[in-house]
């Protein structure tokens, strides 16, 4: 697709990404609303949501030039306007036609964002349908042109809304026509929805510029406008989506006229350079839109960044973190008492750094409420297909996640959406047989827990059914028995190619899912646990780190080698005396408070030389992990400290047991330690 992108002879391309994500969100918005109604009729508020989501796709694809996304946002608009003044009544299947013409304009911001193919027919078919719907509604017939009006010619004595009467002062910011923004396109809406030669504008400069040094692409006018119309205040303030900040408009509505005549209206005051506040009391707008789509109910203004800016200025924090270690390292070796204070100047460093750190690391935080957003459509859609009845429920929604998190979540929690609508929740019939309600439930629910995301998601289905598990399993070659725990089980179908379904569909069948969801979410250091009870429903639990950048850790020694313990996992670490080593079925366990813990001896796993090979001669970290405790054996604690995760797979390769490693203060290397690797490690010896 192509489309103009300049105006007056401004390049508009580099905000191109402005108006793409701006209309995303938009889009977003708007479905949001549109599957949250069910059944319901929308209230007044949310079509003026839908509305002003419309609109604004509309206006912001006008000033960037993408002239063929104001199609279907056009006529959406016509039916939604409508819609929302009572002119036309509600019908329930308005709602899928909105999708419709939401995933078309998806369809179009793809074309223009991304270079996908765009399907004419597409665009040509919902557009009739909107207006098949606006002369179904408003009784015509569907062959006048879409200029035409919807509503009766008016007889002598027209009924409807009574015309008020606006003064308008705009004070645009003086950076307006950079952003490609044109004052005559402002004046035209507000002249259309101004009554037969009632409307009035006048602009006056603010100040008067040297003519030495004189700018012309500098906005110095402020603009005055008088307007009657039967048009809503909201419907004035749509016009300046995308152009004002709050600050820069204002509005009064002016006393209505008397008498049998209108009366003249009263001239505009003479130009002034005094500030405006100084000149008349205005009302401000209550939600004043922004520029660039900021909406005034926003109390923080923002700005946007490309995200490799963040990664880049994340990466250079975590190399000041390496640099402020090696600092600290130089300065405990030196005499206190001589250097004073720069020891004091690296303590202060070290603070100063921590803050920088997590200032740093809240830009890249999300919530994944961005994911969860995604699903309300998908299973409404997936439920009418499949014939079952659904509710979704979701919680934990401002839950915040790392951006690049969030992004290789996505795929894994679709696809286990996507098996609890197809396998778990049965249909209406079979649950009212069993007792259940006719409408399933499935809930996704997030949560931070120490420093790991744990997101839930829960289905009051049939559950696994461990018979058909094993059954498929040895129909298909894969290891086990039937004195598998459930857990055990529960693991197999995570096997490459395992599939229980009876017959391939366009869901479910090959038997490609599963395994991916596991080794996407291993991929960026998560766990996939599952639970579930027969007739009951099934629970799959994703645990995942905060972030992939820095993490607080502790760091031990093993011999000459150092090792990162991840806070999140430790419970505690003692020396054991030894009456509380113990051997139970031929494994190494330490009793603690009743409980026997398995115990790791590190130099084992990897195969070092230690300087304490008796427990009792050296440290035991206790850790927990998915609720599976174990005992780490190491020769001494060193140090609790944040340290920057680095890929030991990309720069070296895989090493089993570690999640990653970082570069310490004196410039050596250390394994970020997998807990959860070292236990099925340590179940091999």
């Amino acid at each position: 697709m192509t489309s103009s992108t300049k105006q007056q002879g401004v390049d508009l391309t580099r905000f191109n990404q402005v108006f793409f994500e701006e209309c995303a969100e938009n889009l977003t918005e708007m479905e949001q609303i549109l599957i949250s109604l069910g059944e319901r009729e929308p209230d007044q508020e949310q079509l003026n949501a839908i509305f002003r989501a419309a609109h604004s796709i509309k206006g912001g694809a006008g000033i960037f030039g993408f002239d063929d996304m104001t199609v279907v946002t056009h006529v959406m608009e016509s039916l939604l306007d409508l819609l929302r003044n009572r002119e036309i009544p509600y019908r329930p299947d308005m709602v899928d036609l909105f999708l419709q013409a939401g995933d078309v304009i998806s369809m179009q911001l793809a074309g223009h964002r991304e270079g996908k193919p765009v399907s004419q027919e597409a665009i040509d078919e919902v557009c009739g349908k909107l207006r098949q719907m606006m002369a179904e509604c408003a009784g015509r017939k569907t062959d006048r042109p879409e200029t035409a009006p919807l509503h009766p010619p008016p007889t002598e004595e027209p009924a409807g809304p009574v015309a008020s009467r606006y003064e308008l002062i705009f004070t645009p910011d003086p950076e307006i026509f950079s952003r490609g923004i044109r004052m005559e396109s402002i004046v035209s809406e507000l002249c259309d929805l101004a009554m037969p030669g009632e409307f009035e504008c006048r602009a006056g400069l603010s100040e008067i510029p040297e003519l030495e040094g004189f700018d012309a692409e500098r906005c110095l006018t402020r603009w005055e406008f008088k307007l009657a119309t039967a048009a809503t205040r909201e419907q004035i303030l749509d016009v300046f989506m995308f152009v004002a900040d709050e600050e820069q408009l204002s509005i009064e509505k002016l006393p209505q006229e008397t008498g049998g005549e209108a009366a003249e209206a009263a001239p505009f005051p003479e130009a002034s350079h005094e500030p405006l506040e100084g000149r008349r009391s205005y009302d401000r707008i209550e939600t004043a839109p922004g520029a660039f789509g900021r909406r005034g109910n926003e109390t923080e203004s923002s700005i946007r960044v490309n995200v490799a800016k963040v990664d880049q200025l994340i990466n250079e924090v975590g190399e000041l973190l390496i640099t402020q270690a090696m600092l600290a390292q130089i300065a405990v070796g030196l005499d206190p008492i001589l250097h004073e204070a720069l020891r004091k100047c690296v303590e202060q460093l070290e603070r100063n750094t921590r803050n920088l750190q997590g200032s740093v690391m809240s830009i890249r935080l999300v919530p994944i409420s961005v994911v969860f957003n995604r699903f309300p459509r998908m299973v409404r859609e997936l439920a009418a297909k499949l014939g079952k009845s659904v509710e979704l429920k979701t919680s934990g929604d401002s839950t915040e996640l790392d951006r690049g998190l969030i992004e290789k979540i996505s795929d894994p929690l679709t696809h286990l959406v996507r098996n609890a609508l197809d396998h778990g929740l049965e249909p209406p019939g079979v649950r009212l047989a069993n007792g259940k309600e006719a409408t399933g439930t499935l809930q996704l629910h997030a949560s931070q827990v120490g420093g790991r995301i744990v997101i839930d998601v829960i289905d009051d289905g049939a559950g696994l059914d461990r018979d058909r598990i094993l059954a498929k399993a040895q129909q298909q070659g894969i290891s086990c028995s039937e004195a598998m725990s459930d857990e055990e089980v529960w693991q197999l179908i995570f096997a490459p190619g395992f599939s229980t379904a009876e017959q391939v569909t366009d869901l479910s069948g090959r038997g490609v899912g599963m395994d991916v969801v596991l080794r996407n979410v291993q991929a960026i250091g998560g766990r996939v646990h599952i639970s579930s009870e027969a007739g009951r429903g099934a629970h799959i639990t994703i645990s995942l780190p905060l972030t992939l950048a820095i993490l607080e850790g502790l760091s031990v020694a093993v011999g000459g080698d150092k090792f990162i313990v991840p806070l999140n996992v430790i419970i505690e670490s003692l020396q054991p005396k030894p009456d509380q080593l113990k051997s139970v079925n031929g494994r190494e366990v330490v009793q603690v408070r009743g409980d026997y813990l398995p115990i790791l001896r590190l130099y084992r796993l990897f195969d070092l030389e230690a300087e304490a090979t008796l427990p009792e001669r050296g440290i035991l970290v206790l850790v927990e992990v998915d609720g599976e405790k174990g005992a780490i054996m190491v020769d001494a604690l060193l140090d609790e400290q944040q340290v920057v995760v680095k890929s030991i797979e990309t720069n070296y390769r895989k090493v089993e047991g570690s999640a990653g490693a970082t570069i310490l203060g004196d410039g050596r290397v250390a394994l970020i330690l997998e807990v959860t690797e070292l236990f099925a490690m340590q179940r091999k010896i």
